[in-house]
């Protein structure tokens, strides 16, 4: 069976697709979801399904889809900044009410993460300020089980709220997003085995429960250390992934304006956005020294998840908490509020 070619083909042939599969696995499942495993597996019904059906029993057992998503609409606090969204509000991650400790822990390490528009096919766009991570301390005081908790909520953040949007925007099935990975002051530093460690079973996660979701990824400014490091990740990644990996150097402003229009980003890329509006311009820096980093407060609960236990919970029995409400619930709750 070949790979469509054409929006009528992809449809026909996820139809088919659904005839083959459990009742129950149709029903309650996301349409993206379907396409992701079907991507993933060059249209190979057997494999798509295969990879389906370990997906649904990871997230059962995980309790994936009853994890919280913060919205503009249940006014969650947000696990990362957020630039050009409906459904979000223009925003920073700062320490709230209701974020776990280990949350705050994570960011104290990460560089600055960002969702920031739309490339032009549609596809959100993720940047990263990779040459800031703290990698030595991301590795020490960080356990798997935190970070994989961090991965996986961003991911469901991604799923639920930000891709639908980019499907509505983009008038097509858009399920992958673009990343680009700024390694401006990336040393050797970096180069830490426990930090790797966590970094291979977040690959291991994504790769076998969320296919597909990468379209491309630009490396820019990439020095000699990445070169390094890369030797390591590459034999954890499948051929597919490292096909749309891009390592550039200095000079990749105009790699990215063939695929980024230049309103869409940001000054610091080789684009025109600064996102004035916002503290920290497009995609923020987050706290690097000592005395800046961000402090948790008895509100934030010392729990490997990303939210504190209350939130945790109230998401299993408040649908608004574990996904997007549509147009129609939306408005219904304005209106009841006015």
């Amino acid at each position: 069976m070949g790979v469509p070619t054409t929006l009528e083909e992809r449809q026909q042939l996820l139809d088919e697709f659904k005839q083959t599969l459990p009742p129950t696995v149709v029903k309650d499942l996301p349409e993206y979801l379907l396409l992701q495993c079907l991507d993933g597996n060059l249209w190979n019904f057997n494999d798509a399904k295969q990879q389906l059906l370990d997906t649904v029993e990871w997230r059962t057992k995980m309790g994936v889809d009853d994890l919280p998503v913060a919205t503009k609409y249940n006014r969650l606090p947000v696990l990362m900044a957020c630039r050009g969204y409906r459904h979000i509000e223009d925003t920073n991650f700062t320490v709230q009410p209701g974020i776990s400790e280990s949350t705050i822990r994570i960011l104290n390490y990460v560089g600055g993460d960002c969702f920031h528009k739309f490339d032009k096919e549609g596809h959100p766009i993720l940047i990263d300020r990779t040459g800031y991570h703290d990698a030595k301390h991301l590795g020490s005081h960080v356990t798997s089980e935190e970070i994989t908790n961090y991965q996986v909520a961003a991911n469901e953040f991604l799923n639920r709220v930000i891709m639908p949007e980019a499907t509505e925007k983009a008038g097509q099935s858009i399920h992958s997003e673009t990343i680009i990975f700024d390694c401006t002051h990336m040393s050797l530093r970096q180069f830490h085995m426990s930090a790797m460690y966590h970094l291979k079973a977040i690959a291991d996660i994504v790769q076998h429960y969320y296919p597909e979701t990468l379209h491309r990824l630009f490396v820019v400014n990439a020095p000699s250390a990445f070169v390094v490091m890369f030797k390591v990740i590459r034999p954890w990644l499948n051929p597919r992934t490292l096909e749309k990996i891009h390592v550039l150097g200095s000079d990749y402003q105009s790699v990215l304006l063939k695929y980024i229009d230049p309103e869409n980003l940001p000054e610091f890329l080789g684009g025109q956005c600064q996102c004035k509006h916002m503290p920290g311009g497009c995609v923020p820096i987050l706290p690097q020294k000592s005395s800046d980093k961000f402090q948790a407060t008895a509100d934030n609960e010392k729990v490997a998840t990303v939210y504190n236990t209350d939130i945790m919970q109230a998401a299993l029995k408040d649908k608004s908490l574990s996904s997007l409400l549509s147009e129609d619930e939306i408005k219904a709750m304005v209106g009841s509020s006015g």
